[in-house]
């Protein structure tokens, strides 16, 4: 089955083989395939100093890169939100358009999060968004 998505369980294993990381587990219950990657924990202190430096990072570099639907995303996200109420704030009604131009690439680049990502598929699954997020967001919002 995984076979019919393509090779990206291949290219991510020669990624992590190329970093000289763990490879990531992998594991299923017949609704979703999620990949954990393992990494050693850093040195007492500096985890505060490499989240400020990733949080400018992230900053700099996702204002330019981040689309304008997506942008739009983030701007409406209030706490958690389901996918209908983000619609509706979007003036949206197209399903496939929101889920394709806004909600995918939003999940894929980690500026939003699922609540349930363990049941992607719940009815009652809604989004959040993350620090990463949150930096894209006021990069943007500065003049």
């Amino acid at each position: 089955m995984i076979e019919a998505w393509g090779r990206g369980i291949e290219k991510i294993m020669a990624a992590c083989r190329a970093a000289n990381v763990p490879d990531p587990q992998f594991s299923t219950d017949g609704v979703g395939i999620w990949t954990e990657f393992r990494f050693a924990a850093p040195p007492a202190g500096a985890v505060g100093q490499v989240a400020g430096e990733v949080a400018g990072q992230v900053a700099g570099q996702v204002a330019g890169q981040v689309a304008d639907e997506v942008l739009r995303l983030l701007a409406v996200l209030e706490g958690e939100m389901s996918r209908s109420l983000l619609q509706e704030r979007l003036r949206l009604k197209g399903r496939a358009n929101f889920g394709r131009r806004y909600l995918a690439p939003a999940l894929a680049s980690g500026l939003i999060e699922l609540t349930m990502p363990h049941k992607p598929n719940s009815r009652l699954q809604q989004y959040r968004l993350t620090d990463a997020g949150r930096a894209a967001l006021a990069a943007a919002r500065k003049p």
